[in-house]
């Protein structure tokens, strides 16, 4: 049988609490409740991603590259500045989705 790590073990059960209250107090429209578990989330985020030694710039990195690929995707799917005889603007690219990557 593996061995647990309890530190761990500790940190997901702490960051898994706070993104299951942040979740409640938005249900409940809690906007205080929000903002202490978003922050009580991000903060218990960073001790879990030091105890795996990930660099925080490496999440930010991906982060960023995510909005970045869909600010490309949003600015493919407007239509170009002309417009076609009968007045409509084509859409020569359709992005028909809003997610991130």
């Amino acid at each position: 049988m593996e061995s647990v790590d309890i530190a761990l073990l500790r940190l997901s059960q702490k960051v898994g609490l706070h993104a299951t209250n942040c979740t409640a107090a938005l249900i409940a429209n809690r906007r205080d409740d929000i903002i202490r578990e978003s922050a009580s989330f991000l903060k218990a985020l960073e001790q879990l991603w030091a105890h795996e030694t990930v660099d925080p710039a490496d999440i930010w990195t991906e982060l960023l590259r995510r909005l970045e690929v869909a600010e490309l995707l949003h600015q493919l799917n407007q239509p170009p500045h002309r417009k076609k005889r009968s007045g409509k603007v084509p859409r020569p690219w359709r992005i028909t989705t809003s997610k991130l990557p």
